[in-house]
């Protein structure tokens, strides 16, 4: 009995500091910061571009405008990743809170589970540019805040996951060979001779 008693106790307490931690902490707040060897535009083109979306964000399957002007503030977009094999697709609503061309960008996604944001910041020096990212993740109700609590408590999963891609982010952009802002050509005017 006494066994019976201590199990139940222990079950108990197990459920009671499973939803105390997504009380103490209901949001998870992370980021990361990187610096390649190319100059501010460049870096800023690659990352907004996308279709390299998919070598860098680990399991981005598509992403879709739903309403407004791509790439401005105030669009939504439906973004679909997959959060590993054999588990179903995990849907988004992307918006762009704020936008500044090589300076930052803000996003928020919405989804059943969670409200995630993030900011992306650019600076360069010396020919070099520093990216970095300040991200917060927040489960809706209870169940969901305290599981992420715990995931970010015992393995650091946000954490991980936003270095994986930053530090992809970082090779995409090293090798990029796309050039995203050609010189204009120029051409020749053909003058003809007048004859004598």
């Amino acid at each position: 009995m006494k066994t019976l008693k201590f199990f139940l106790f222990l079950i108990v307490a197990l459920v009671f500091l499973f939803f105390l931690m997504g009380v103490v902490k209901p949001t998870i707040n992370y980021g990361h910061e990187i610096t390649v060897n190319k100059p501010l535009k460049e870096a800023w083109a690659v990352q907004q571009d996308p279709s390299k979306l998919s070598q860098w964000l680990k399991g981005f399957k598509s992403i879709e405008l739903l309403e407004g002007e791509a790439g401005e503030e105030g669009s939504q977009y439906k973004v679909v990743v997959n959060p590993g094999e054999g588990q179903d697709d995990f849907v988004m609503t992307e918006t762009i809170l704020s936008k500044k061309d090589f300076d930052h960008m803000t996003l928020s996604f919405d989804s059943d589970m969670m409200l995630f944001d993030q900011t992306t910041s650019f600076s360069e020096k010396d020919g070099r540019t520093t990216i970095k990212t300040d991200s917060s993740v927040k489960g809706k109700g209870i169940m969901m805040k305290s599981m992420f609590a715990i995931m970010e408590t015992l393995g650091g999963a946000f954490k991980k996951q936003e270095v994986e891609n930053v530090e992809a982010l970082k090779k995409v952009i090293e090798s990029n060979s796309t050039d995203y802002y050609p010189l204009p050509t120029m051409e020749v005017e053909k003058v003809e001779e007048i004859p004598n």
